[in-house]
C-alpha cells in the first residue's frame, strides 16, 4: 500500500501552485496535503497532528477530512519537547507502516527536529520492515517564484539513498561483502567486479582477488559523478579505489608479476587483520612464506612440487632459509589448530588464537618491512 505520512504545522497556509518535483503535474491549493494527494495518488494519508494542531487547524483538519474522505487518517502525537516525546513520535511514526508498504514522507510542515527523525525513520524501515521508500518530499513554499505564485516540491530521498551508500561501503570495507553495493544502482560491470572481488576476499582466493581488485579499480575509473549532488558518491568511490588499489595486481599468475602479487598478498593480509578475519589472515601468511621462497629460489610457485619442495625447507630448517622466517613458519602452526574447529581436547580458547595470530603478524610486518624488494 502507497501511504504518505505527513505532518501539520501552526504556520498560516497560503494558496499556491505546487508542481510535482519531476514537473509531471501541478495543482492549486493551500494545503500541501492536497497537492500530495492529486500528485502522488496514494492510498492513505496519514497526518500527524499535535495538540496545539488539533487546538488551532480544526477548519483545515476538517477541510482535509472533506477532499480526502477516507484516505485521510489522523494521528495523535506530543509536541516533541523532549527525548520521550521524540521517541514516541517515531514509534507512532513506526506503527502505522506495516511490511513491505510503499511510503512517501512529507517534511513540509514538520517542526524543529522532526525533519531529522523523519530521514531516521525511513533508513529505520527501509531495514526492519522492507518497505520502499519512493519519496521524501518538501513543498518548498518559501522559495515559490513570487511572479507566478508557483511552489516547487523538492524530492530529498538521495539523501538517504546516501545513507544506503554509505552504510553499503562500510560493510564492504569492513567484511569484504559487496553484496549490499552490488544492490545499488551500480552498473552491471561494477557490481560484478566488486562481488569477484568479494567472493574471492571471503574465500582467500589470492591471486583471483588481485586480478578482481584490478578490475575493480580499472571499471571505476571512467566512473564519474557530474551533477553536485551526485559528489558525495564520487567521493565514497574514490575513498573505495583507495582502499582496495594496493591489493590490484595485474595477471598475477605470470612470472614478471610474482613480486608485485607477493606484496599485495601483504596488503591482503593486513587487511584481513584489520577486519579481523584471523582465519583467513593465518591461512594466507603461510602460504606467503611458501610463495616467498618460491620466488626467491625461482621456482614456480603455483606448481605442486615446487611448493611441496619450499614447505619441507621451511619444516626442516633448511639452512638457505632466514632463522626469521623460520620462526613465523612455526608460529604458523595453529592454523592447523584453527582448521579443526576446536574438535579435540585441550584446543586454545578463541582469545588465546586470536592472540597468537595478532603476535604472529606484528613479527611478519616487521619481516615484511625489511625486505629488499628491489635487489630480489
Amino acid at each position: 500500500m502507497l501511504k504518505v505520512l505527513t505532518f501539520l504545522g501552526l504556520g498560516k497556509y497560503e494558496n499556491t501552485t505546487y508542481i510535482k518535483h519531476d514537473e509531471s503535474g501541478r495543482c492549486e491549493t493551500d494545503l500541501f496535503p492536497i497537492a500530495v494527494a492529486k500528485l502522488y495518488e496514494p492510498e492513505q494519508i496519514i497526518a500527524f497532528t499535535t495538540p496545539k494542531v488539533i487546538e488551532s487547524k480544526q477548519d483545515d483538519l476538517g477541510k482535509l477530512a472533506t477532499e480526502l474522505s477516507e484516505k485521510f487518517i489522523t494521528v495523535n502525537i506530543p509536541n516533541g519537547n523532549s527525548t520521550d516525546e521524540l521517541w514516541e513520535i517515531f514509534n507512532q511514526c513506526e506503527n502505522v507502516v506495516d511490511e513491505n508498504d510503499e511510503i512517501i514522507l512529507d517534511i513540509t510542515h514538520a517542526f524543529r527536529s522532526i525533519p531529522l527523525l523523519i530521514f531516521i525513520v525511513a533508513a529505520y524501515l527501509r531495514q526492519v520492515k522492507s518497505v520502499e521508500l519512493k519519496h521524501i518530499i518538501y513543498g518548498a513554499f518559501e522559495a515559490r517564484d513570487q511572479a507566478t505564485n508557483e511552489t516547487r516540491i523538492f524530492d530529498l530521498t538521495p539523501f538517504v539513498e546516501l545513507l544506503n551508500w554509505m552504510n553499503a561501503v562500510n560493510v564492504f570495507q569492513n567484511s569484504g561483502d559487496a553484496r549490499p553495493i552490488a544492490k545499488l544502482n551500480v552498473q552491471d560491470s561494477i557490481a560484478e567486479a566488486l562481488i569477484s572481488l568479494s567472493d574471492a576476499l571471503l574465500t582467500n582466493r589470492t591471486l583471483e582477488a588481485q586480478e578482481a581488485a584490478f578490475k575493480f579499480n580499472t571499471e571505476f575509473s571512467d566512473l564519474e559523478f557530474a551533477a553536485s549532488s551526485e559528489q558525495p558518491f564520487q567521493m565514497l568511490i574514490d575513498q573505495l579505489k583507495q582502499s582496495y588499489q594496493l591489493m590490484a595486481v595485474d595477471r598475477p599468475t605470470t612470472t614478471q608479476s610474482q613480486k608485485e602479487s607477493l606484496k599485495a598478498q601483504y596488503q591482503q593480509i593486513k587487511w584481513y587483520m584489520e577486519n579481523q578475519h584471523y582465519l583467513q589472515a593465518i591461512t594466507l601468511m603461510r602460504e606467503w612464506l611458501i610463495s616467498f621462497e618460491c620466488f626467491y629460489h625461482n621456482g614456480g610457485w603455483l606448481e605442486r612440487n615446487t611448493r611441496k619442495i619450499a614447505e619441507n625447507m621451511l619444516k626442516n630448517n633448511h639452512r638457505d632459509i632466514e632463522e626469521k622466517v623460520i620462526d613465523l613458519w612455526k608460529g604458523c602452526r595453529i592454523r592447523g589448530d584453527l582448521a579443526h574447529c576446536g574438535m579435540r581436547k585441550n584446543a586454545d580458547s578463541a582469545t588465546t588464537a586470536i592472540g597468537a595470530i595478532e603476535q604472529l603478524f606484528n613479527k611478519f610486518e616487521k619481516y615484511y618491512k625489511t625486505i629488499d624488494w628491489n635487489n630480489l
